[in-house]
């Protein structure tokens, strides 16, 4: 990767401006590009703290990761966007571990934790821009924990489905019913009943291509 590949990837952040020539070139300098295929783990438990990962292609997905197995999606991250809890050993208030998978195949750019922690503190626009992200991405982190605590299973699946749906821009959903359940935090067994009572009622349509969803009106009227 270029220094000016670099520069032309990172100028689109808030705190590009703010940076000096000098430290425009330590941040190319100190840029790492990494690549994941489809369902590979970037970071999981047995995983050091790794820095600062901007997306520039793919999608990555965090969640928890139970004693017993049981996986919880908090939030997925797309094109341009930059995960800041795979670099929790920078930031004092996380006390929690995560998980991070590549969702499709990922094209990366990673800034180690060593580089990037003294890199925020010489310039507090760095600072600001990624506990700014942080909050963020915590927010996304609450809005999961208010589904898993106040919507029943029936409820959580719809809202999953219709974000899915948004976020795609389409009505046909390529998931499986086993995807579903991990994302969700619940059994494979338990999401198919659902699925098969939302069928019949003609609210969608579960095939070997994925769910389509059917009629949205009454979906959201669930929730």
């Amino acid at each position: 990767m270029t220094k000016k590949q670099c520069y032309s990837f990172y100028h689109r952040f808030s705190f590009w401006e703010h940076l000096t020539e000098r430290e425009k070139d330590l941040l190319a300098e100190n840029t790492y590009c990494l690549s994941y295929r489809a369902n590979e783990a970037i970071q999981s438990e047995k995983s050091s703290c790794l820095g600062t990962i901007f997306i520039r292609k793919g999608i990555l997905r965090v969640y928890l990761l139970s004693e017993d197995g049981r996986e919880a999606t908090l939030y997925r991250l797309r094109d341009n966007d930059v995960c800041t809890l795979s670099a929790s050993c920078m930031l004092s208030s996380i006390t929690f571990d995560v998980q991070i998978d590549a969702e499709t195949d990922c094209d990366l750019f990673l800034l180690p934790a060593p580089f990037f922690s003294s890199f925020m503190k010489q310039n507090i626009y760095v600072e600001n821009f990624i506990y700014k992200l942080t909050t963020e991405h915590f927010s996304d982190v609450i809005h999961a924990l208010e589904r898993t605590f106040f919507l029943t299973l029936r409820q959580r699946i719809i809202a999953f489905l219709l974000d899915e749906s948004a976020q795609e821009n389409t009505s046909v959903l390529t998931i499986t019913q086993e995807h579903l359940a991990k994302d969700i935090g619940s059994a494979r067994e338990s999401v198919s009943r659902i699925l098969k009572q939302l069928s019949s009622e003609g609210s969608l349509k579960v095939s070997r291509k994925g769910i389509e969803l059917l009629d949205k009106k009454r979906l959201y009227r669930e929730l």
